[in-house]
């Protein structure tokens, strides 16, 4: 899992990250990284725990899955060495709060 102390978005703009994530962390708001790309393809969120995310992650894009994170990692000279995924913030709180604070990370 990667760490820093801010994100920036694909417009340039940055954003502090609240590094209280870890990979046991649940109900939070992640970012996926492409290493190759240098940015980030992706901002979501999950109830679980963000390793169960990284893991969901990786086998869509080993099995080529239909979405737009797996797709960006099976394409145009990508793997899943590329994949980095960062937690931005841990939330308390129900499903309908955690996607609004995704909604405010894009």
């Amino acid at each position: 899992m990667m760490k820093a102390e801010y994100f920036t978005d694909p417009s340039g703009r940055k954003y502090s990250v609240r590094n209280n994530v870890d990979c046991k962390s649940s109900n939070v708001v992640y970012a996926v990284n492409c290493r190759r790309c240098r940015r980030f393809v992706y901002v979501g969120e999950t109830g679980g725990t963000l390793y169960q995310r990284h893991l969901l992650n990786l086998s869509r894009i080993r099995t080529q899955h239909s979405d737009p994170v797996a797709e960006h990692f099976y394409t145009d000279g990508h793997s899943m060495d590329d994949f980095q995924i960062m937690g931005l913030e841990k939330l308390s709180g129900s499903d309908e709060y955690r996607k609004t604070m995704e909604q405010l990370w894009k």
